[in-house]
């Protein structure tokens, strides 16, 4: 949660960062990641094997031949909302990410997973 705190607090006062962060916990359901035993991030490493097996599905086959399962690439974007990650210093790109999440919330997420790992 440090870095998402971070990030809001980097980029905006500490009044807005609060709420943001509050929306974050409440409506996008951050909350449940972070849960005993885990439950959200479960759910989203899920989500992201069954797209990438729809979308990416040559990518999904070479995971599996290795055993590489979405725990062990996305456990971080998830933790973190991808803000482990995002500049410092570009506001604009912070804040185009964190409209488009507010947006669409965990809809832009996988789509955000999805064209990165297209791209590799």
């Amino acid at each position: 949660m440090n870095f998402i705190v971070g990030q809001l607090l980097i980029h905006c006062n500490e009044v807005l960062a609060f709420w943001l962060f509050i929306e974050l916990i409440e409506e996008c359901e951050l909350r449940d990641i972070f849960q005993k035993d885990l439950p959200g991030l479960k759910k989203h490493t899920y989500c992201i094997r069954l797209l990438v097996k729809k979308h990416l599905p040559k990518l999904h086959d070479h995971f599996e031949e290795y055993g590489v399962s979405p725990q062990m690439y996305a456990s971080d974007w998830i933790f973190s909302v991808f803000t482990s990650v995002l500049p410092e210093t570009e506001t604009e790109t912070t804040a185009a990410f964190f409209t488009l999440f507010f947006k669409f919330k965990w809809e832009f997420f996988y789509k955000l997973v999805l064209t990165i790992l297209f791209h590799i």
